[in-house]
């Protein structure tokens, strides 16, 4: 029998193993790329700290999270090693932190086992290794499900409260998150006042001051109340393109065809406007492609695996690397096919069948907005997908446990 510390330090030895196995295999080191989205998150930091300035595209905490070296006089090669801890410590604090809740809801034999198969998701690990938010985006959102989880075993209204704020905190990090908030605000509105009139307000009104602070800055430099920019500029060069593609019978060759170069030198605001424009005539007058191309979006989202793993070379010409390299391609290819048809299926059976545990129908509800709102852009591989991968190990350990103990009770005379 295993004693209740030892699962937490087995599954941090193992963790930690795997990084090291994972990343000597396929010989993938942290790697920081200037010219994409790595780049756009360092640029963000440097001007929050340097010009003391709200980025149009990466919001203000994860600029705050990232540049918090600059703080302390430390250079941008410093600045870049911080945001590949913070990438491998969320990592790790996520598996467990899923250990703890399904240890909650099942027993820690069967966390100890599920909290492996997401230590092996492929995607979830390789994501850590570029300068990027969704690893500290992923454990934001499994510290908002932990507290819920909280609520349901106690009562106590405060930890809806916190639930809340993490997600909008989360929305500073990556800005999809600000739809969790509203979900969470729908499911409990009838509990509204004891969400926000608590000992533990002063949270929810502080991350709600800061969503605001970000829109309110956004408004006085670029002209809108948003979260940030980084939606419309997505949907036009990704969903929009793809549509207007399909319609004219031409190539999709996102980032360097006519209407991505066309938005280049305009502002922030007149892209934010071009593509809210651009929406509406689409939803009018090119509905059918439009519908055409977020299915392939969900489709090329839905099938593709890691690209960081797909990019790595055997720069050292070992012997074993084609078959590691191979091997993690296919199964991070698979993870991701299996895991979001599971999340999907689950997720409606919850929604539709089963809906005694609102815990569980939380669940179901966050899994389906971020696979569906996350079809905005496409060829992103598992990118978007890893997001609700440790969100359906919870909803698979509680379908299993529900259909064993169906089984195992005897039969009614």
């Amino acid at each position: 029998m295993i004693s209740k510390l030892k699962y937490e330090y087995l599954l941090s030895i193992i963790a930690i193993s795997w990084i090291i196995f994972f990343s000597y295999t396929i010989q993938l080191t942290p790697y920081f790329s200037v010219y994409g989205d790595d780049g756009s998150y360092l640029y963000s930091a440097k001007s929050l700290y340097y010009d003391f300035k709200v980025d149009s595209s990466r919001p203000l905490l994860i600029s705050a999270i990232h540049g918090l070296p600059f703080l302390f006089g430390f250079s941008i090669l410093n600045v870049i090693k911080w945001g590949f801890f913070l990438n491998f410590c969320s990592w790790i604090f996520t598996v467990l932190l899923l250990f703890k809740i399904i240890s909650k809801k099942i027993n820690r034999k069967v966390a100890f086992v599920f909290s492996l198969f997401f230590v092996f998701c492929i995607g979830n690990l390789a994501i850590a290794f570029n300068f990027l938010s969704e690893s500290i985006f992923i454990f934001l959102i499994l510290i908002s499900i932990y507290l819920l989880l909280q609520f349901y075993d106690s009562g106590r209204y405060y930890y809806i409260t916190l639930s809340i704020a993490f997600l909008a905190l989360n929305s500073l990090i990556k800005p999809i998150s600000i739809g969790l908030v509203v979900v969470l605000l729908i499911f409990y509105i009838r509990n509204i006042k004891l969400i926000f009139i608590n000992k533990y307000s002063w949270v929810i009104l502080f991350s709600f001051f800061l969503v605001f602070f970000q829109m309110n800055s956004l408004k006085k430099s670029h002209g809108d109340y948003t979260l940030s920019y980084i939606g419309s500029i997505t949907y036009y060069n990704y969903l929009g393109t793809k549509a207007n593609c399909y319609k004219k019978n031409i190539e999709f060759n996102p980032g360097t065809n006519e209407r991505a170069k066309s938005i280049r030198q305009k502002s922030s605001h007149e892209i934010k406007k071009i593509a809210e424009e651009d929406l509406k005539n689409q939803i009018i007058n090119n509905k059918f492609n439009l519908l055409k191309a977020y299915l392939f979006c969900i489709y090329s989202n839905s099938t593709k695996g890691s690209y960081i793993v797909s990019q790595t070379k055997n720069k050292k010409e070992t012997m074993y690397f084609d078959l590691f390299y191979y091997s993690f391609k296919a199964i991070s290819k698979l993870q991701n096919i299996l895991f979001t048809f599971l999340a999907v299926v689950l997720s409606f059976y919850y929604l539709i069948k089963v809906r005694k545990e609102k815990y569980f129908t939380v669940i179901s509800v966050f899994i389906l907005y971020i696979f569906f709102i996350s079809a905005m852009s496409c060829l992103q591989c598992d990118r978007f997908h890893i997001a609700f991968f440790p969100l359906l190990l919870i909803l698979i350990t509680k379908f299993i446990s529900d259909k064993t103990k169906r089984f195992s009770e005897p039969l009614q005379k």
